[in-house]
């Protein structure tokens, strides 16, 4: 798998652990080509470079094509890569697609349905509705759909019908008519039956989640344990009650939560949150002597004067030349799968012999910890040469950040595209180009000292807008600062009772950023306090300034 970096970086010879001088990294020889693609296994990892490919201005239609059948996530991403230069919607559709909906009143039944969104119609009068379902009786699916809109109690025309076409319009809905239309007390009935569908669980997420629809939210004090609803969805549910005064109420989900869990995280959060609603320290020291460090384990410790006992920052190796392409995504992801399932004594060494120098730290820490089943927990400081250029906050920071995002892998690709040690979407990377006066190169993102350079770029405008607080900074880093500052209009981390920062850092609407967010906070915790001898830092004091002013 070494043929990768040649034929990926032929610009570069690379041999960082025999101190090899690299050549001109920038060079643009290298293109994806169809041959090359057809070698790697489907991943994510293949899909960034399917991308590249799409991306390219001389290839056919046909070329494409057979680019795009490769790809593991043929949605996303990639799908739009392709039908941004060959899409397969003909004009007269492309212009049913953009019509307004009153304009989309004026043409036939095919081009109607083509063109008109359940987002839409939640916009339109009763009369324009109805003249749409006259025109569109040969499609009866969104015929059907138009009449509980177009009914005089659409909110009993829509607890009605099945559970599939409930789920599908208030997913599909606009955000003003489920507050003004949907949000009504629900029949104990009707939420026994949406609880029996895997929709369920998403259902819970945005209702809980989102904090418009009180009255669908008052509802859910009784949902009945079945095995499709999640650890998460019962978590959340006890939110819900606590926020409308249920604690009796709460305090029977978060058992349910806590018997569902899987992970030691999901347990020490159920656990915690039993202790802040009955003052029970039984719970609180349960969930100190729990093996993974999490916000709550830890914080619990903290309050208990239990010491951390498992974390490591220092490993030792060899420091001696390693065969290992650490540019070279496959072979990642060949570790990667190898690891997962018997990983033994002798996968073990076979690893140590094969991860000998400070290139290949970040890949030996993780295979530890895999081999550890986690009970061991490593924080290591890689990439010193880089990271001694920023101050010790800073360091703090990234290391936090990079810990997340990718272990500190430099060849990880995500779903999403974002590349790097520091995960970096390839949209700001190009924009964090321009803003540094450099060339732009999107394979050099995989090189740690780049990315950490353009993380680092990044991380300083975040920081004046969050002023600099780690855990806003981290919701800022995976959603978005725009993203970010909407959850603030909601009033999240703007009272101060009993349940708080702890039921604001747990109501951030998109879930991914939540958890990474609780995540973020327990890496910058356990760094800052390694690394930052004069400033070490209490949870307590921490959670102090998650409080915005009013």
């Amino acid at each position: 798998m070494k043929k990768l970096v040649a034929s990926l970086f032929c610009f570069v010879a690379l041999n960082l652990n025999a101190n090899t001088e690299a050549v001109n990294i920038t060079d643009k020889g290298f293109k994806v080509t169809l041959d090359w693609l057809e070698e790697k296994p489907k991943s994510y990892a293949k899909d960034f470079f399917i991308i590249q490919y799409l991306n390219q201005k001389d290839i056919s239609e046909e070329e494409a094509q057979t680019a795009y059948d490769m790809s593991k996530a043929k949605k996303g991403r990639v799908k739009k890569a392709f039908n941004k230069r060959f899409s397969k919607i003909p004009n007269k559709d492309l212009r049913c697609y953009r019509a307004k909906p009153k304009d989309l009143l004026k043409e036939n039944s095919r081009c109607i349905s083509l063109g008109l969104s359940i987002f839409d119609a939640t916009t339109m009068s009763k009369e324009n509705l109805k003249l749409a379902i006259e025109k569109i009786k040969d499609y009866p699916t969104l015929a059907n759909d138009l009449k509980i809109f177009a009914s005089d109690d659409p909110f009993n025309a829509l607890i009605n019908t099945n559970t599939s076409r409930f789920y599908r319009l208030f997913f599909d809905s606009r955000d003003t008519y489920r507050t003004n239309i949907i949000n009504n007390i629900m029949p104990e009935s009707f939420i026994d039956k949406l609880a029996k569908e895997n929709s369920f669980n998403r259902f819970i997420t945005y209702v809980v989640h989102r904090g418009k629809l009180d009255k669908v939210q008052k509802s859910l004090f009784n949902v009945k344990n079945n095995n499709k609803i999640t650890n998460q969805t019962f978590f959340s549910l006890a939110l819900n009650a606590i926020n409308h005064n249920e604690e009796l109420v709460a305090l029977n989900y978060l058992n349910k939560a806590y018997s569902k869990s899987y992970l030691q995280s999901d347990k020490d959060r159920a656990l915690f949150w039993i202790y802040l609603l009955t003052q029970n320290k039984t719970f609180l020291n349960k969930t100190a002597q729990s093996w993974d460090n999490n916000l709550y384990s830890l914080y619990a410790k903290e309050l208990l004067e239990v010491p951390i006992d498992n974390v490591y920052y220092d490993i030792d190796i060899p420091n001696t030349p390693t065969t290992y392409n650490t540019l070279d995504q496959f072979e990642w992801i060949e570790v990667d799968i190898d690891t997962k399932k018997n990983l033994d004594d002798n996968k073990l060494a076979k690893y140590s012999k094969l991860f000998t120098d400070a290139s290949t730290l970040p890949h030996y820490a993780y295979v530890l910890e895999r081999y550890a089943k986690y009970r061991k927990q490593y924080y290591i400081k890689p990439f010193r040469d880089i990271m001694k250029n920023y101050d010790v906050n800073r360091q703090v920071l990234m290391y936090a950040i990079g810990r997340q995002e990718s272990r500190f892998i430099p060849s990880a690709v995500s779903f999403a595209t974002a590349q790097g040690v520091m995960q970096i979407m390839p949209f700001l990377s190009k924009e964090l180009a321009k803003q540094l006066n450099e060339s732009y190169n999107i394979y050099e993102q995989f090189l740690p000292e780049v990315n950490l350079r353009y993380a680092n770029k990044h991380l300083n405008s975040l920081e004046k807008q969050f002023d600099k607080n780690p855990l806003f900074i981290a919701y800022a880093y995976n959603g978005g600062p725009g993203y970010t500052r909407s959850q603030f209009k909601r009033g999240l981390f703007k009272e101060k009772n009993r349940f708080e920062p702890f039921m604001s850092m747990e109501l951030i609407s998109y879930e991914e950023t939540r958890k990474y967010g609780r995540k973020v906070l327990t890496n910058y915790y356990i760094y800052n306090n390694h690394l930052n001898e004069e400033n070490k830092v209490t949870l307590s004091s921490i959670f102090q300034t998650l409080i915005l002013p009013n």
